[in-house]
């Protein structure tokens, strides 16, 4: 299998390494017999535009060009029709695509995005030491906002749409994507595990169908819409240097895993449109880039209605939060922006949870004179952390409510991928 791991410089791999051959052309389009990428010699097979057949992007020679096969996102990839108006858990096409350990999917155009739809299954599964990875199609790995992002989409409970109808669009897409309805709590949408994104976020669509919730056309690194814990399973991914937010989710009660958050431009963690699953082990570097308008967590209930329900109601357990950067003080923002509709899961404002603070077992380091927390949320209180170990200032900000109850214990852990130093 080919290694994907980064060090001072990239490594050459040869075609013998790779684990299984195929068929390019049984699944996309051959774009190039020879086409040279990281000092290897690949056949680049484009994905087409929709897939609603189960596929597999093996990773290994083509059977015709007898070269190692690399995969490109020419633009949008859609996998399944559930994005459609009015599909349902009956209706929408049940597609699978399976990407093997080791492969890379490089995007061929700024505009490109793989999207898992509501009903359709990816099934991605690395290894630490064959990890897939998305990425542009630049050789180094450094950049930001080359391409789009990874898009993953369901039929579960978000806030802004679980009357049952299709009323919520995906950002940055086409005003045609739709998520969520409320219509099934049990269809996941399947596997990312020691997963690489990077180099992604740029815009797609500049028709945002929701300005007041998203506030921009850029795709996160990860965007999980209204996306079930059952039937999906989300751990080891790193997202790295995306131009907009790290890993979003809007509603949904999916839980995750051991997530590398590093040198993304805005927030390494947003949630909206009431949120209610997990974030476990989560590592975050935090820079000062793009006009430092970026918080660690950023976290509301429903830009659109803070009353809306559920609330949300997530819980993070784990989180080393570190700024990369020379003045904390002036070069970015708090570590946790807490906005209406943020619930506390600890007290009685909303014990969905119950039992269970919003952030414990926290270390924050980097962010001396900085301001720890902005909260606005009246959902949340001083039970909602625990422990919290930290160099940022607790100011008025805070409102009284930023009280954790004893140092943190959580350790720093390794990436499985070594990204290139931020820009």
């Amino acid at each position: 299998m080919k290694k994907l791991i980064l060090a001072s410089a990239l490594m050459a791999v040869s075609a013998g390494a790779f684990a299984s051959s195929g068929a390019c052309s049984s699944v996309g389009t051959i774009a190039a017999v020879s086409y040279s990428w990281n000092g290897t010699a690949y056949t680049l097979c484009e994905l087409p535009s929709s897939i609603t057949t189960d596929e597999t992007l093996f990773n290994g020679n083509d059977t015709m060009t007898g070269q190692p096969v690399l995969w490109a996102l020419p633009g949008i990839v859609t996998v399944g029709d559930g994005y459609e108006y009015g599909k349902t858990p009956a209706t929408a096409n049940d597609a699978e695509l399976t990407i093997e350990s080791g492969v890379n999917v490089i995007a061929t155009a700024s505009n490109a995005a793989l999207v898992i739809s509501r009903g359709a299954t990816i099934s991605a599964v690395g290894t630490a030491n064959d990890p897939i990875v998305f990425s542009s199609s630049d050789e180094n790995y450094t950049g930001e906002g080359e391409w789009g992002g990874v898009i993953l989409s369901g039929f579960g409970v978000a806030n802004e749409c679980n009357s049952g109808s299709d009323t919520c669009l995906m950002e940055g897409i086409s005003s045609d994507y739709y998520f969520g309805g409320s219509l099934s709590t049990t269809m996941g949408s399947g596997i990312l595990k020691y997963v690489v994104i990077t180099e992604g976020g740029s815009e797609i669509n500049v028709n945002d169908p929701d300005d007041v919730a998203n506030g921009g056309d850029e795709i996160n690194g990860l965007t999980l819409y209204a996306v079930n814990d059952t039937g999906t399973t989300i751990e080891y991914v790193h997202i790295n240097e995306n131009y907009d937010d790290g890993i979003e989710f809007f509603g949904g009660d999916v839980a995750v895993s051991d997530i590398w958050l590093t040198c993304n431009g805005d927030d390494s963690v947003d949630w909206d449109y009431g949120f209610h699953g997990s974030i476990e082990n989560v590592y975050i570097e935090q820079g000062d880039k793009n006009g430092a308008e970026d918080y660690a967590f950023e976290l509301a209930g429903n830009p659109n209605n803070s009353a809306a329900t559920p609330l949300a109601s997530a819980t993070v357990t784990g989180a080393w939060v570190q700024y990369n950067g020379s003045n904390a003080a002036t070069m970015t923002d708090a570590i946790f922006k807490l906005k209406e509709g943020t619930g506390n899961t600890n007290g009685t404002a909303n014990g969905v949870v119950g039992g269970t603070p919003l952030f414990d077992e926290i270390v924050i380091t980097g962010y001396a004179g900085q301001e720890c927390a902005e909260i606005s949320s009246a959902n949340i209180s001083t039970d909602s952390f625990e422990a919290v170990s930290y160099d940022c200032a607790i100011t008025a900000a805070a409102d009284g409510k930023f009280v954790p109850t004893g140092s943190s214990s959580f350790t720093y852990n390794n990436s499985f991928w070594t990204a290139p130093a931020c820009l």
